[in-house]
């Protein structure tokens, strides 16, 4: 679908995603990302980072580095659409698109998408009549936008905010309860209900995850890492390392 305007790139589904993406990955394009199942975690390279449930949608800038990626197995799904054009860099010179509202909340996703593919993929009209249709469609989305996602206690996100706090290597269980406005007992049982793990487990696997990666895509020192992931030396780091990988952090990171 091109037009002197811009155009279509890519519109596909992703089913059972389990995530896998570089931190952090940039596109040459932009790209809108709607989550129809699961939930996850978005963050850039600017600091930001969102909690993300069926509903919400992230769009990704050309130029951002940034990641998305389901927190437990059984991953997420999703749809999107990946776009280009002098149009769209003309929204950003408006404001229409801006850094800092990178992500919203949609609703009724399966609706939005059932418009898009009848209104705008399949439609049987010319390529810049389409691009407007999409254009109409964009705007809907993002006047759901917002800057911050705050915690929520009800619903589904709130599970979804707990699982971001505790993949920070400083997180403390009781600290993220308290965060969420839940007593610490409340917290641990109905956490383990979701994840299939208490919280303190779920938090130190995320630890040794980053950890790993750093083994993976940086010549960090064992000992460097083992201070950036908050434990207290190097022995200790490695000794929770091979409990959850079976090797350790100098064989990992060979055979890596």
């Amino acid at each position: 679908m091109r037009s002197p305007l811009g155009q279509l790139v890519e519109v596909g589904e992703v089913r059972a995603s389990q995530g896998g993406m570089a931190r952090f990955r940039y596109l040459q394009r932009y790209a809108l990302v709607l989550i129809t199942r699961g939930e996850g975690i978005y963050e850039d390279e600017n600091g930001r980072e969102r909690s993300l449930v069926a509903g919400d949608w992230v769009l990704v800038l050309p130029e951002l580095g940034h990641s998305y990626r389901p927190l437990v197995s059984g991953g997420w799904d999703e749809f999107y659409i990946m776009f280009e054009g002098p149009v769209f860099d003309l929204w950003r010179e408006e404001g229409l698109i801006e850094v800092g509202r990178v992500s919203g909340r949609l609703g009724d996703t399966a609706g939005w998408i059932e418009r898009l593919l009848g209104e705008v993929v399949d439609a049987d009209t010319g390529t810049s009549t389409r691009l407007c249709r999409f254009q109409a469609l964009l705007a809907e989305v993002l006047e759901g936008s917002v800057e911050n996602w705050t915690p929520v206690v009800d619903g589904p996100r709130w599970f979804a905010d707990a699982c971001r706090l505790l993949s920070q290597p400083e997180a403390k269980v009781q600290a993220v309860a308290a965060e969420l406005d839940l007593p610490y007992e409340t917290f641990r049982r109905r956490f383990r209900q979701h994840a299939g793990m208490p919280p303190h487990r779920y938090h130190r696997q995320q630890v040794i995850n980053r950890a790993a990666h750093l083994l993976e895509t940086t010549q960090m020192k064992s000992a460097d890492i083992a201070e950036a992931m908050g434990f207290c030396d190097e022995p200790h780091f490695s000794h929770a390392f091979r409990q959850y990988t079976g090797r350790a952090p100098s064989e990992y990171r060979k055979r890596h």
